[in-house]
């Protein structure tokens, strides 16, 4: 016998389209449960030990996840679907740089994720797929500015 393809279910068919949307909106709910872990990271590393503009900085982009946040958990609760709790972070980092850069890891994985999901969800709803795409975008941007804000706690790093 022939070997089914990858994207084939048991009787050789595809996958049903309700089934396909339960699976994405289960990575969708690990992602967002992600995406809080680092809201709420950034909130307690700018209140640590920052001041002055990296402080502000660092709160700016806080506050911009946070709206990313509510608008990925409004996708969610319109199917009656929760988030994931966060996974508490396994190290915090023993000064602002390596917060920072640990920051900047977690939001790479997530700017990944939102991006590769987004096109998955185009089969599904373009309406959704859409508005992760956007906030994939405007992830990129906001890890951008946050590694320019590692850069400058860095102590190699020269003015």
């Amino acid at each position: 016998m022939g070997e089914m393809g990858s994207d084939m279910g048991i009787f050789g068919k595809e996958p049903s389209p309700g089934r396909e949307e339960a699976r994405l909106l289960e990575e969708l709910a690990e992602i967002v449960g992600r995406n809080q872990g680092l809201v709420e990271r950034l909130k307690r590393h700018a209140g640590i030990v920052m001041k002055g503009n990296i402080k502000s900085g660092v709160e700016r982009l806080a506050e911009k996840e946070a709206a990313h946040l509510k608008a990925l958990n409004a996708i969610l609760s319109d199917r009656n679907v929760w988030s994931r709790l966060p996974e508490p972070p396994a190290r915090e980092g023993a000064n602002n740089w390596e917060r920072l850069s640990l920051d900047l890891e977690v939001l790479g994985a997530l700017v990944t994720a939102l991006t590769r999901v987004s096109v998955e969800w185009e089969a599904v709803d373009q309406n959704v797929a859409a508005k992760l795409a956007a906030i994939a975008s405007e992830d990129g941007e906001l890890e951008n500015d946050l590694r320019k804000l590692a850069i400058k706690c860095d102590p190699q790093a020269l003015d």
